[in-house]
């Protein structure tokens, strides 16, 4: 039989190695739990963001698909606004160079009617007539052009030949640039308008 000292001593002995498992038992079942818990924390915070992310993402394509719209709005009011206003100006300086170009097309056939010293009043009526002829031709071509005006359409198309950032023709050499070459020589119904 074992003695008393030999049994305390493998029951000690039994005891520590009980001691031991156990405690390897709880840290790997701790370390365990806490591996799943970083799994699951992670998983959760992307899941989180993923859901944030698409959330904001809608609200931004809403948010600027609605202000694009109303900006475009905005901007057809504007340009309609723009054009009906050029038409008008356009409409009133026609009107106003009609006058001025007839004024002076009248004044000059009654200088070179005052101006004829014709003894034979049949050829100076046939003159006088012929010029009024060329007034009133004068006048009604006037006319027609001014009636002739269609202002320009309200959509606005971009020009695909241009390169981005260069300016148009028109933006370039500006809307009332002079479209006709100077004559020297004799003074034309231009000159007789603005010198009067």
């Amino acid at each position: 039989m074992k003695s008393r000292k030999e049994k305390a001593k493998a029951s000690g002995i039994r005891r520590k190695v009980a001691v031991v498992i156990v405690s390897l038992t709880v840290a790997v079942a701790a370390t365990t739990g806490m591996a799943y818990a970083d799994a699951d924390i992670a998983g959760t915070l992307s899941s989180w963001f993923g859901k944030k992310t698409d959330i904001a993402m809608q609200s931004l394509a809403q948010s600027v698909s609605s202000e694009t719209d109303k900006q475009k709005a905005r901007l057809k009011e504007e340009l309609k606004l723009r054009l009906e206003a050029s038409s008008q100006e356009l409409d009133a300086y026609t009107d106003e160079q009609k006058k001025l170009y007839a004024q002076a097309i009248e004044q000059y056939a009654d200088a070179l009617i005052a101006g004829m010293s014709i003894d034979n009043t049949q050829d100076r009526e046939q003159i006088r007539r012929k010029l009024l002829t060329i007034a009133d031709s004068a006048k009604a071509a006037m006319s027609a052009l001014a009636e002739s005006y269609a202002p320009p359409a309200e959509s606005y198309v971009p020009p695909a030949d241009r390169p981005a950032g260069e300016a148009p023709a028109e933006a370039r050499d500006g809307p009332g640039a002079p479209q006709t070459p100077q004559t020297q020589g004799s003074p034309s119904v231009a000159d007789a308008v603005y010198d009067s």
